[in-house]
């Protein structure tokens, strides 16, 4: 069922029930009259409209207000407020609102039947501890665990890894070192080839000192 609750005004807190159109205003003889300078003779109507509620103005003179803003004809919803006029009413619907709980409450004190948690649930089966592991020819549990190296042992091995002596390790020889016998091969024939340049280097010199020279001996002959 849907109610009004008016929130300002002299009749602040009243409930009013809506049980089909109800026309609100400062006329005496209508569905709720009002105590509102502010508010016109037939001012507001609330109509039944699609399962729920609607607001219509009814030609006043201030106007109808829902949730601020003005309005001519709108649909209500739980929590909407309606001024009309200095009296502002608040729309609510009995579904919206929160209901108590009509489960009964239990007693924390009373007593649980035999074999029943609290919760109603039957109580969980005891936990069996398991076994521990026997051994596969006796079927006894191992006396101790296998013993490891004993410290003499272990002192016994680290001296004889710090007194081993490290073998030598040669380089492996390159490939040219195996053809020619080691690095003075190659370093002689890369000599040998400087050499051989060098003497063609002098020959050419030589060779273009002596056309020069031959040059300059025909120039001085030829001149008077």
């Amino acid at each position: 069922m849907a109610f009004l609750i008016i929130e300002t005004g002299p009749e602040q807190g009243r409930k009013i029930d809506l049980r089909g159109p109800l026309i609100v205003g400062r006329q005496a003889k209508i569905g709720l009259s009002i105590k509102d300078a502010k508010a016109s003779r037939e001012h507001t109507s609330f109509e039944p409209a699609a399962g729920g509620y609607a607001v219509v103005d009814m030609g006043s003179t201030n106007g109808t207000l829902l949730n601020g803003r003005k309005i001519e004809r709108d649909f209500l919803k739980a929590g909407d407020r309606v001024t009309v006029g200095q009296t502002v009413f608040r729309f609510e619907e009995a579904d919206a609102m929160p209901e108590a709980s009509t489960r009964p409450m239990k007693d924390p004190n009373a007593s649980v039947p035999v074999g029943r948690t609290p919760g109603g649930y039957p109580p969980a089966a005891p936990v069996t501890p398991r076994p521990a592991p026997r051994t596969a020819t006796t079927g006894r549990l191992p006396d101790a665990l296998p013993a490891g190296p004993s410290p003499a042992a272990i002192a016994a091995s680290a001296a004889m890894a710090a007194n081993a002596v490290p073998t030598e390790t040669k380089a492996p020889k390159l490939r040219y070192q195996e053809q020619s016998g080691g690095p003075g091969f190659f370093a002689i024939v890369i000599c040998t080839a400087i050499l051989v340049g060098l003497v063609f280097a002098a020959r050419w010199i030589g060779q273009r000192a002596i056309a020069k020279a031959l040059a300059d001996k025909k120039q001085e002959q030829k001149a008077p």
